[in-house]
């Protein structure tokens, strides 16, 4: 079922990450770069829905915070594995 998902239908632009004080280019590509990482962590069985809810828990969870662009890459590439995982845990056990 992965392969029927269209990660390109959750990327953002720039224009949604809002001000960045000029790093807004940055931002969007970590922020996209959450979205492609975490497409890699899915279950090959994961549904469109499972999905779009971990790309929105993505989204809640960064927009707007300081350390997306404070943070080394190392240091969030961990940190979204660890969310990723735990949202993946938390989809299976709703079902």
């Amino acid at each position: 079922m992965k392969d029927f998902i269209d990660l390109h239908d959750y990327l953002i632009s720039s224009e949604l990450v809002g001000d960045w004080d000029g790093d807004e280019e940055e931002v969007t590509d970590r922020i996209n770069g959450f979205f492609h990482h975490a497409y890699q962590l899915f279950p090959e069985d994961i549904t469109a829905e499972q999905a779009e809810k971990v790309f929105n828990e993505i989204w809640g969870a960064v927009a707007g915070q300081d350390f997306v662009i404070e943070s080394e890459i190392d240091e969030l590439e961990s940190w979204l594995e660890s969310f990723v995982n735990q949202l993946l845990n938390e989809i299976e056990y709703e079902e």
